[in-house]
């Protein structure tokens, strides 16, 4: 069957035969509320929506419906028709401009964070540390949570208050950047304008003792001096990192953009992921038991209490290598072309909690989930939520842990009752491993094919990329 999206001049389209389309098409809504919202939203003449009405993902800021009727993805709010059409010139103006105003508004800031903010905005990194080390014996209550796990407990805006309070006494801010957290999240994929400073004075002392990548070399000299390869500020470098990662521009844009030369950012952008990834990786553990279950939706609680992670895999596209054997390696025959493989897990409140390195198109979902380490990590009794691809029951069992994933038809001729009823509970709950994908997806470096030259660090860019969606708001509340 084809689905057609109902929005004026939307020609997105759905088939039941087509995987490779990455648009999701959504059922009006069965709430009498928020389906009435809808329909107004499309602004149909004389028109209801039946059951084979659909809305494609498009049309929704983050390429989902919410049930919050605050949200701004509570109805779909992007048409293409309402929109006016720039020319070429006047979005390369637009853009130039909107980059202009923002770099002079962080340059504006100076960087001059007092002592004691800094040491206040660490503090509960630092405690999180000595939680990851400290051993069994240590209570829970006497460590604090990393702000990455602070979404588990309470939202961000807590947070945020904190933040904007260090912030403001600095210095005024402009607008475009402050006042507008939209902003933000376009160039950085951070939410909040708050939590760009708080991430970026949390890397900056080891910023300032970074030595920067320069090639081989640098491992033959580890006694030399960091070189003075400051051509821009820091808060410029880690901006722009950002911007290549969210934005998914090229070396030679970002260069120009920034008035420095290609290799400079090269350089600049090797030396920041790496610092990005051994930082992020210290405040991204894999959760305990215990913080699994005191953040645990209500919805795992009825029928799945015992989730500790639910897993999934995802492909990344990558050049055609010119060897052979590479290619055979590489190629994935769900995706028909070559690819790199993840493994991600998440807990059930929604935070990914496990990336596994990038493998080659061609491994089994079997295969990764064994030679990942995450079966290292789990606990006796806990369960695991995957989807039917995963076939790791006897796995799993060894670690007298439980797989919880729909039920095959076997020689049945069709599901049964209770079966069917299975089936769509866990669909139901496991989906929100596919929007924990879909946000790191939004990072546009991973649009298209990625280029060989990069390859070597997909795997860092893959996970910062995911440790960086934890910064955002829970998925599920």
């Amino acid at each position: 069957m084809v689905f057609n999206c109902v929005v004026f001049q939307c020609s997105n389209r759905q088939s039941t035969s087509d995987k490779e389309n990455r648009c999701s098409f959504f059922r009006f809504p069965k709430d009498v509320r928020k389906r009435k919202a809808w329909v107004i939203a499309v602004n149909r003449a004389d028109w209801a929506p039946n059951e084979y009405s659909r809305i494609c993902s498009a049309h929704f800021v983050d390429g989902w419906h919410s049930d919050d009727p605050s949200d701004i993805n509570y109805r779909p709010t992007l048409f293409s028709y309402k929109e006016k059409d720039l020319s070429v010139s006047e979005l390369d103006r637009n853009v130039r401009l909107a980059s202009r105003n923002l770099l002079q508004t962080v340059k504006e800031q100076k960087l001059k964070v007092q002592e004691t903010e800094t040491a206040c905005l660490t503090s509960s990194v630092m405690m999180h540390s000595s939680y990851a080390t400290a051993g069994p014996d240590v209570e829970m209550e006497e460590l604090q949570e990393p702000p990455v796990y602070n979404q588990l407990d309470k939202s961000l805006s807590d947070t945020s208050m904190l933040l904007t309070s260090n912030v403001g006494s600095q210095c005024d801010t402009d607008p475009l950047l402050k006042d507008n957290d939209q902003k933000t999240r376009f160039y950085t994929g951070l939410p909040k304008f708050v939590v760009f400073m708080w991430l970026f004075n949390y890397l900056k002392p080891k910023a300032e003792r970074m030595q920067y990548w320069t090639g081989s070399e640098t491992y033959q000299k580890q006694d030399r001096q960091r070189a003075s390869t400051n051509c821009i500020d820091l808060i410029d470098q880690f901006f722009a990192v950002l911007m290549r990662l969210r934005l998914g521009l090229f070396v030679r844009d970002i260069a120009e953009r920034f008035k420095i030369s290609e290799s400079t950012f090269s350089k600049y952008f090797s030396s920041w992921l790496l610092l990005l990834y051994e930082e992020l990786k210290v405040i991204n553990p894999f959760p305990s038991r215990e913080i699994v279950d005191r953040t645990m939706p209500d919805a795992f609680k009825t029928r799945y209490p015992k989730t500790r992670v639910i897993i999934d895999c995802t492909e990344i596209f990558l050049q055609r290598s010119a060897s052979l054997v590479n290619q055979s390696l590489t190629y994935s025959n769900y995706k028909n072309h070559n690819t790199v493989k993840f493994l991600i897990g998440i807990t059930p409140s929604g935070v990914i909690s496990f990336v596994s390195e990038g493998w080659s198109g061609r491994v089994s979902d079997r295969q990764i989930t064994l030679e990942s380490g995450i079966l290292d990590l789990l606990d006796e009794n806990d369960s695991v939520m995957a989807d039917k691809g995963f076939t790791i029951k006897d796995l799993l069992e060894k670690k007298n842990c439980t797989l919880n994933m729909p039920p095959f038809k076997g020689i049945s001729a069709q599901f049964t009752t209770e079966q069917v009823f299975e089936t769509q509970e866990i669909a139901k709950l496991r989906i929100h491993v596919e929007r924990s994908i879909g946000r790191v997806k939004n990072f546009h470096i991973f649009d298209g094919v990625m280029p060989l030259s990069i390859a070597p660090q997909s795997t860092q860019i893959f996970k910062v990329c995911c440790w960086l969606t934890n910064f955002d708001e829970p998925l599920v509340k």
